[in-house]
């Protein structure tokens, strides 16, 4: 290439401007020169590139053929397990001899680039400073040795024969030849200076070119274990039917079905095929069964009551073409629609209170039921507990709906309850329910008054004591005084009256009052005590 003229460079006195001119010109010359070199580890970079993508693809490939090894082990788990767990040491040999290349190609372009190591996991080959040194790669991998021996390269050649001879001992003797692992590691032949396998990748090679080198070898890591765990599953393939289990399944809407309405279920296979239908027949007539992704839909008119059974059998191929029958059979029970609604408490409800109620009909899901009551207020609780409350009347009655599968809404029955007030609880002064004889000590330390209902009465209830009033009869006459709330001793007003009593005195609590739960006030009946 000619040099243009540049009379100043000429001279012995340049200007600075001519002095960068030049310079320019220097370095436009050099790359110009290289162009060839950038072109060739350019084309490395792609080609690295392109085998990224490829290991991708076998990774998904792989990925596919495990999840088919799984299903088919779920499938039958004697015959497969055993190839099963074959396939998980590929899988793991594999992973691990990929991660030893990764580390190695990591570890190249660090030194090389002279970058720290933790940069590494995120470096790319296209971003790498200097793709043609090749120092680095001969000192790495070959190392301080004229046949590679004290390098990377020795240990990696060991480790790729080691990989591959595992997987040469899954496959039968008489399989060998038709399958090819790739993963050469043999001397080349005919190279220049007898170079072994060491040598001719990794001597004096470029690190884009050993990069590359290496990429390509993950590659044909991924490609030899597609192959041995493809030819693994292979191995019993044929006489299975691919995304089928073999039991199968009669999954019905309910089995307690109400008389006039239709009973439904759905037969299938538990793992259907997407290009294979099965052909599913019901009852002695052997109707066909419509089917939609591998489930057949099997539908009857209830008419009468009873237990019904019903069956069939579902028909498939396996991969070798041989059909497989797998016969089955269901039951569900018609009945006439019913409720069963009882108090816990007794047939009755009382005013003012929260009566308990369990509600169900049979058949029928606690959260489809749905009740109402006509006279009261009737309150959801749960698993099929209520809680009803009522005011007057003489009865009131509960409508029992329940929500179908069809989704229509339905009257299952109605229950019918007397209602009753709460009966009038008796006086008790501590633990006198009754007249008796009393010293008049006892009499002033008397505590207070409480309303007691009868034993047996099924709720229990605080209905305290408002009112009351103390009468004192003696030779002289009566006095009688009425006091607020249901206290004595404590009540300054009762110690004064009782004060004088004498023994003789008869002295008697009445016209004792208390208010129940649904604010009635109940009067009850005197305690007469004789003082000693």
């Amino acid at each position: 290439m000619q040099t243009p003229k540049n009379y100043a460079m000429a001279s012995g006195k340049e200007t600075t401007r001519q002095k960068m001119i030049g310079m320019m010109y220097l370095v436009l010359t050099a790359i110009l020169a290289l162009n060839v070199s950038k072109e060739i580890l350019n084309a490395f970079v792609v080609v690295n590139e392109s085998l990224g993508k490829t290991s991708t693809t076998l990774e998904a490939k792989n990925a596919k053929l495990y999840g088919e090894f799984d299903l088919a082990k779920s499938v039958d788990p004697v015959r497969v397990t055993p190839n099963w767990e074959k396939a998980q040491q590929v899988k793991k040999q594999s992973l691990e001899l990929y991660k030893y290349l990764s580390d190695m190609k990591k570890e190249l372009m660090v030194k090389t680039d002279g970058l720290q190591a933790a940069v590494g996991d995120t470096l790319q080959l296209a971003f790498i400073q200097n793709k043609e040194d090749n120092n680095t790669t001969t000192n790495l991998m070959i190392g301080q040795s004229e046949d590679g021996s004290a390098g990377y390269s020795r240990a990696l050649k060991n480790r790729i024969r080691g990989f591959k001879s595992f997987l040469a001992t899954l496959i039968a003797p008489a399989d060998k030849n038709k399958i090819n692992l790739g993963l050469e590691t043999e001397d080349p032949k005919n190279s220049a200076g007898n170079e072994n396998w060491e040598l001719y990748n990794f001597y004096d090679t470029p690190l884009a070119a050993a990069v590359t080198i290496l990429s390509k070898i993950q590659t044909d890591v991924k490609n030899a274990e597609s192959l041995t765990v493809d030819y693994l599953l292979k191995q019993f393939d044929s006489e299975i039917i691919k995304f089928d289990t073999i039991a199968p399944k009669v999954i019905a809407q309910s089995n307690y079905v109400l008389l006039g309405e239709e009973y439904k279920a759905d037969v299938f296979l538990a793992a259907f095929s997407k290009t294979q239908h099965p052909l599913i027949l019901a009852n002695e007539s052997k109707d066909t069964l419509p089917v939609t992704r591998g489930m057949g839909f099997y539908s009857n008119k209830t008419s009468r009551e009873g237990i019904f059974k019903w069956g069939g059998s579902i028909s498939m191929q396996t991969s070798s073409g041989k059909t497989v029958n797998y016969p089955y059979e269901s039951e569900y029970i018609v009945a006439k629609p019913s409720i069963n609604v009882s108090a816990e408490k007794m047939k009755v409800f009382y005013t003012g209170v929260d009566n308990p109620v369990t509600i169900a009909a049979p058949g029928v899901a606690n959260e489809k039921i749905f009740a109402s009551i006509d006279n009261g207020v009737l309150t959801k609780q749960a698993n099929g507990t209520y809680l009803a409350r009522v005011i007057s009347g003489a009865k009131a009655t509960i409508t029992v709906r329940a929500q179908l599968e069809s989704g229509e809404t339905r009257v299952m029955g109605t229950s019918e309850f007397r209602i009753k007030q709460l009966p009038t609880p008796t006086t008790v002064i501590d633990d006198y329910q009754q007249s008796s004889s009393i010293s008049k000590a006892k009499l002033q330390s008397l505590y207070f008054l409480k309303a007691q209902y009868e034993p047996g009465f099924p709720f229990e209830l605080h209905s305290p004591v408002i009112e009351f009033t103390i009468s004192i009869f003696n030779s002289s006459g009566s006095s009688d005084k009425p006091f607020s709330g249901y206290k004595i001793a404590e009540n300054i007003e009762v110690a004064k009256f009782l004060k004088n009593v004498k023994p003789g005195d008869k002295v008697q609590f009445t016209h004792v009052k208390a208010k129940d739960p649904s604010g009635n006030v109940k009067p009850m009946n005197d305690i007469t005590f004789k003082v000693l």
